[in-house]
């Protein structure tokens, strides 16, 4: 499938094209076209529809790890024993992947020396972390301990270890990347055939002078894309620099931009002049966004920072949601959203999160690991932790109220409420449609209809030859009288959505998946 949004604007012409990506679940099948209601590029157009954003759960999870339900949002790996290279303190400034039916974690450990370490966790779910015993670097005397091999078993100088998984790499000494800071100024890559033993990029440092820290890293469109805050940009007023998310770009891992691209930002943005020259004060982007390619869309989680002051112990960082096309620029559906507050954590961690790279389906739940940045309390909680949401519902549609403009009450929902989507292209005898939803009964139900790229109805697909979906669930199946797909076309489609019945309201709509 390829979903081609194409829009004019004067002479220029955006496509936007899904690519292959790699199958997580069973229903998460490469080269499916994933329709978001907070994505304004694949669902333009709606009509009497409410967007609704949904902030994470923070959870340790119930899959038999014996979860305190009353306190359920401890972490779910905490620093290790006494004499561990992680111990007293781990961060999260790392990756979580899914690589045949285990999740693995890359995370920095902090000893009692101060020194760092990349560390690595395995786990059959996720929630449930193990330490297993590498044998591969000597540490205290022993090599009984789970440090991966890297920089010959030295601690590491920074905190970042952002780890990409590419099976089909033709040299397997580099199917897994890693992308570090080593200072303010210089960032490195390794390589490595199993994830464990690395080999550092003799071209190293493959950023350098950028001032970047980063936190989110994919390929996209055969292109790697690096983000991080900070980078090589211009500030219109001295003093005015306020941190923002930047990208950098690579085609082979080794040469990277020198120059970076603006890709998200929070302050005041010019032709405005900055009123604010406290480089601490204000709204920002902390660390940039952890990315997810879910094949036409990346969805990203960054760094909300907040501060009255110029301290940075009086700041807060909530993590809010970021919508891209092209993994280069961002665009936050709702703003100031906060995607996972930072509030609450049970152990009393700072109100200061950070987010990782590791986004994962795993069967009816969405997981997210997060971390806590410490800036005030450098004895404070740490741990990783848990964020989670049901499966994909990380926003919905639903009919609006009408308002009447005398009285300013609410009437019913605004007549034949839908969206349709951006042009998608089928390349398959085979595709078929799935709904994401809640709230079905026959008295709130979804038709879904198919029209050309022109927006007319196509025979066999109209509404009326739609079969009603009145059953909530994950992936409903979409269907017409006497067909379930939709079979190849040379020409794209748009998928149109409709709420029917005498409460429509109760419907709602968190993705439509076209496979």
């Amino acid at each position: 499938m390829k979903l081609a949004n194409l829009a004019a604007v004067g002479l220029w012409m955006l496509t936007l094209c899904i690519v292959p990506t790699q199958a997580s679940d069973p229903r998460d099948s490469p080269g499916e076209t994933v329709l978001f209601p907070f994505d304004d590029y694949g669902i333009p157009f709606s009509k009497g529809l409410l967007l609704t954003l949904v902030a994470g759960r923070k959870t340790a999870g119930d899959n038999g790890t014996g979860a305190d339900p009353e306190h359920p949002n401890r972490p779910i790996l905490l620093p290790s024993e006494p004499g561990a290279p992680d111990y007293p303190r781990l961060y999260y400034y790392g990756t979580v992947l899914r690589i045949g039916g285990e999740f693995r974690m890359w995370y920095t450990g902090m000893d009692k020396e101060g020194h760092r370490y990349v560390c690595y966790a395995v786990s059959k779910d996720g929630i449930a972390w193990e330490r297993p015993r590498l044998g591969l670097v000597s540490y205290q005397g022993g090599t009984q301990n789970n440090l991966v091999g890297l920089d010959g078993g030295a601690p590491v100088p920074g905190a970042v270890c952002l780890v990409l998984y590419e099976p089909g790499d033709p040299r397997p000494e580099r199917r897994f990347k890693m992308v570090r800071e080593v200072s303010p100024t210089a960032i490195q890559a390794a390589f490595s055939a199993d994830g464990l033993r690395w080999a550092e990029f003799a071209g190293n440092p493959i950023i350098r002078g950028s001032g970047l820290e980063p936190s989110g890293l994919i390929k996209f469109n055969g292109c790697y894309y690096l983000n991080g805050h900070g980078g090589p940009f211009p500030h219109p007023v001295k003093g005015a620099r306020k941190c923002m998310m930047v990208t950098f770009i690579s085609y082979d891992f080794e040469k990277w931009s020198e120059a970076a691209h603006i890709s998200f930002r929070r302050d005041e943005v010019p032709p405005r002049m900055p009123t604010d020259l406290e480089p601490h004060r204000g709204e920002q982007v902390h660390v940039g966004a952890s990315l997810w390619n879910r094949g036409n869309v990346v969805l990203g989680i960054y760094g909300q920072y907040h501060n009255p002051t110029n301290d940075r112990r009086t700041s807060s960082c909530d993590l809010g949601l970021v919508v891209s096309h092209d993994a280069l620029h961002f665009k936050e559906p709702v703003p100031d959203f906060k995607f996972v507050p930072s509030y609450e954590e049970i152990d009393g961690a700072e109100p200061r999160l950070l987010q990782g790279e590791g986004f994962e389906n795993v069967g009816e739940r969405t997981l997210f690991w997060y971390s806590i940045w410490v800036a005030a309390d450098p004895k404070g909680p740490t741990g990783v932790r848990l964020a989670t949401w049901p499966r994909d519902r990380f926003g919905y549609f639903a009919p609006a109220p009408a308002w009447h403009y005398q009285t300013g009450r609410s009437t019913r929902p605004v007549e034949r409420p839908h969206f349709i989507s951006a042009p998608v292209r089928i390349a398959r005898e085979n595709a078929r449609v799935f709904v994401n939803a809640d709230g079905l009964t026959a008295e709130s139900r979804l038709r879904v209809e198919i029209l050309s790229e022109q927006l007319v109805p196509l025979d066999g697909y109209s509404a009326d030859e739609a079969v009603p979906i009145t059953e909530s669930g994950f992936r409903q199946l979409a269907g017409w009288r006497r067909k379930t797909v939709l079979g190849h076309r040379e020409q794209p489609i748009r998928v149109r959505v409709n709420w029917e019945g005498m409460r429509p309201e109760d419907a709602r709509v968190y993705a439509v998946y076209v496979q």
